[in-house]
């Protein structure tokens, strides 16, 4: 489906999930343009592309809660939970297209800053700036992943609940809504956590020292973990395409498929 067929809803969150992430890549690369290497703001380039996936699984949220909302006002069948399901995924499948789209970019960027790198300048960042960076490799991997992990296990749980062929739970109709309530709460706070982390990230990035010089074993390693990223983007965003197609198709053909 193109994007301007989507409800005008999902557009908002489409776009409110992107945007920051590209202001904030921006303002990283205006940053580097006064620095001895950009190798030390590959880390931040990184957070800056989670922070779209992760707003996107907030947005993600917010989706799902207003179509349980509206189905309790005007009803609905599997049908109805799929479309809404399929909706609130939609932030995340662009927001991880254009997450991998800018860690490939950051790839670049650091093959090139290796390329260019003076091997006569000797190495001039400290210990601290090289925990740093890591701490924020760290952040940004999981941030992007415990994101999607919450949100597709929120999305598997509410499509065995509407299964009339998934195994019985074993549970009130109580207890499962209060346990989806909970799932909904939880998968928020964390991308809200999330979110909050990833922006610290992205200016600490920018605030470190502009002329030190990290060593070029740490280059590579940052050049190789980047390459590592895009590629557990891509294979996030091939996850999210697949369900994807199966709640459309179960949208329209109100059969769940697995």
């Amino acid at each position: 489906m193109a994007l301007s067929q989507l409800p005008a809803s999902v557009i908002v969150y489409i776009v409110s999930s992107i945007l920051p992430a590209i202001i904030a890549f921006v303002i990283l690369i205006v940053v580097s343009r006064g620095r001895a290497t950009n190798l030390w703001l590959v880390p931040g380039w990184l957070a800056a592309a989670a922070i779209g996936p992760v707003l996107a699984t907030f947005f993600g949220v917010r989706l799902l809660i207003s179509t349980f909302s509206a189905m309790a006002t005007s009803g609905g069948g599997i049908g109805a939970v799929s479309a809404g399901m399929w909706e609130a995924m939609q932030p995340s499948l662009f927001a991880g297209y254009v997450a991998g789209a800018l860690a490939l970019f950051t790839v670049i960027i650091a093959i090139r800053s290796m390329i260019n790198a003076d091997t006569d300048t000797p190495t001039t960042g400290s210990a601290t700036s090289t925990i740093i960076s890591v701490v924020i490799l760290i952040v940004a991997v999981l941030a992007v992943a415990a994101c999607a992990n919450l949100f597709q296990h929120l999305v598997g749980f509410i499509t065995d609940v509407i299964d009339p062929h998934a195994p019985p739970m074993g549970e009130g109709i109580a207890s499962v809504s209060q346990k989806l309530a909970n799932e909904l709460t939880r998968a928020a706070f964390v991308a809200a956590g999330s979110l909050l982390l990833l922006i610290a990230a992205v200016v600490i990035t920018a605030v470190m020292d502009p002329k030190a010089q990290p060593s070029q074993s740490f280059g590579i390693f940052l050049t190789f973990v980047t390459v590592l990223c895009v590629i557990g983007l891509v294979v996030n965003v091939i996850s999210i395409s697949a369900w994807s197609t199966r709640l459309q198709n179960t949208a329209i053909t109100g059969q769940v498929q697995r």
